[in-house]
């Protein structure tokens, strides 16, 4: 379960909160959505889940292990160490193992790779320097599924790959947090994924969650009307709308 009360956020020099009062409760196995401008809130309410910002009002409980996927591959990942090492260190990192006994974990994740389906397991003693991007994006992503924890958090992670392999991680990871039931939020610009994915979808605008849907009412939505959504709060922010947030 998480679970985030009152949140509240303001950068140092900052004119206005980067998140306003966000009121959010995720139940075990909720896979909630979040959509929104550039700017709204999303990555640093995600932040603050993993501890990487403190919020400066309000209170989070969270009941499980955190592990999270980010655009930026390179804060993800190792480059200089193998596919090996990096999906090893993940796994020891919750089991609280010790780094000597890495290559235990090598049949497992031989089996993890191949389950995944992205022909990457002839690759398992090769430094991800040189491996792409997008083929870190996905170690990156599978690492973050099977590391024991109980919240997954994805910010984009699907933004590095080809429309083919998008597709694949997406199915990939709606599949595996269904399995292992993994309270997970992800951020997406893709109204498509937003529509098809998860039981729960938010949209923030400016520090606010501004719309909240779930099971049945999700279902029913159209990436039209999700559109027409983001064009109904830049319209109001335009003529100064004192509704806003």
């Amino acid at each position: 379960m998480l679970q985030l009360q009152n949140i509240s956020k303001t950068f140092h020099g900052g004119f206005a909160p980067v998140l306003k009062d966000i009121n959010l409760e995720l139940k075990e196995g909720d896979f909630c959505v979040i959509i929104g401008s550039n700017g709204s809130g999303k990555s640093t309410l995600l932040k603050i889940i993993t501890g990487e910002y403190e919020p400066d009002s309000g209170s989070i409980t969270r009941e499980s292990k955190i592990s999270s996927v980010i655009q930026d591959v390179n804060k993800g990942t190792i480059p200089e160490m193998t596919l090996l090492e990096n999906m090893a260190l993940s796994i020891m990192r919750t089991k609280n193992s010790g780094l000597s006994f890495y290559n235990m974990y090598k049949a497992e994740i031989i089996k993890q790779i191949k389950d995944a389906g992205i022909g990457l397991e002839n690759y398992i003693e090769t430094k991800l320097a040189h491996l792409s991007g997008g083929q870190r994006q996905m170690i990156a992503t599978i690492m973050a599924i099977n590391s024991g924890a109980g919240i997954l958090l994805l910010d984009e992670h699907t933004s590095a790959l080809d429309p083919k392999m998008q597709k694949h991680l997406m199915e990939l990871t709606a599949k595996s947090i269904a399995q292992k039931k993994l309270t997970s939020l992800m951020i997406t610009h893709k109204l498509d994924d937003a529509i098809k994915y998860g039981n729960r979808l938010i949209m923030l605008h400016k520090g606010s969650i501004v719309f909240n849907v779930e099971g049945a009412e999700k279902s029913k939505l159209t990436a039209k009307e999700l559109l027409a959504l983001f064009h109904k709060y830049e319209d109001l922010e335009l003529i100064g709308g004192k509704n806003v947030g």
